[in-house]
């Protein structure tokens, strides 16, 4: 991954290239009311979930059928990217549980102590261990869960996270961490615990991936950026858009009303 730091003259020259506008052709294929959805999340199959405040946990097939649910948990990250596990971490309970495709079978796992002090944060990697963020000392570890091992430990740089750092959201993907602080945005280290980019957005809740894209919501567009060749590019959203995630076959919106609205989609270049 480049940096996406550059000289502002050269940026100047490069910015029509590398922010590219598309216009989605959406067409509503479904809606309905949903009430308090605090999180979304995606498998590989291009099934989503909803996630509302109250823990309860609905899956859905891309076509917006009701495939699976689930209730009394207290939700933090919601991962069902290595299919066909479904992963989720409680802060409040310090506990990650691993379900099947349709929350069955769950096996539940403690974070030792010995491994964070305040595990605030706690995400599966590509090759199935943990990345656990410590609150107490802003500290990254991957361990394996089999051994509670600690297989690579570094601390977020004081340069990147201060008193008004609020990291709320952990991620692995393309062999990168990205963990994000709602107070200033995305920082995306890599395996070294090297800070390598930072995305300027104030309160986010969320971010994607989608290919090789990294994308989140700001301001009713969802804002993409190339993780290999640093391009970007938008697409509008209607009005109201509080939550959004894309699929090879559909955008999934949130609104201000609390409806959830699949569209279809194609894209077109400005």
């Amino acid at each position: 991954m480049r940096s996406f730091r550059m000289p502002v003259l050269l940026f100047l020259l490069l910015v029509s290239c590398l922010s590219i506008h598309a216009q989605s052709d959406l067409k509503k294929t479904k809606e309905w009311k949903v009430k308090g959805v605090n999180l979304i999340s995606i498998d590989r199959l291009g099934n989503f979930f909803l996630l509302r405040k109250n823990g309860k946990i609905k899956k859905y097939d891309p076509q917006g059928n009701v495939l699976a649910s689930h209730s009394g948990t207290s939700p933090t990250l919601i991962e069902p990217w290595y299919h066909p596990s479904i992963f989720i971490y409680s802060r409040m309970q310090q506990k990650y549980t691993v379900y099947g495709r349709n929350f069955e079978n769950p096996k539940e796992y403690t974070v030792e102590p010995a491994l964070a002090i305040e595990p605030s944060l706690v995400c599966p990697t590509h090759d199935n261990k943990l990345w656990i963020f410590d609150k107490a000392d802003q500290s990254l570890k991957k361990v394996n869960p089999l051994t509670n091992e600690v297989l690579q430990e570094f601390t977020v740089s004081e340069v990147d996270a201060n008193a008004s750092s609020e990291f709320t959201y952990l991620r692995e993907y393309l062999n990168l961490i990205f963990l994000l602080d709602k107070n200033s945005g995305i920082l995306i280290l890599n395996h070294l615990g090297k800070v390598i980019e930072k995305i300027d957005v104030k309160n986010l809740t969320q971010f994607y991936f989608f290919g090789e894209d990294l994308y989140y919501l700001e301001n009713n567009t969802l804002k993409f950026i190339d993780l290999l060749t640093d391009k970007r590019h938008e697409v509008s959203l209607p009005a109201g858009t509080q939550q959004a995630i894309i699929t090879d076959e559909i955008i999934l919106t949130i609104n201000s009303r609390s409806r959830a609205t699949l569209f279809t989609y194609s894209m077109a270049s400005q």
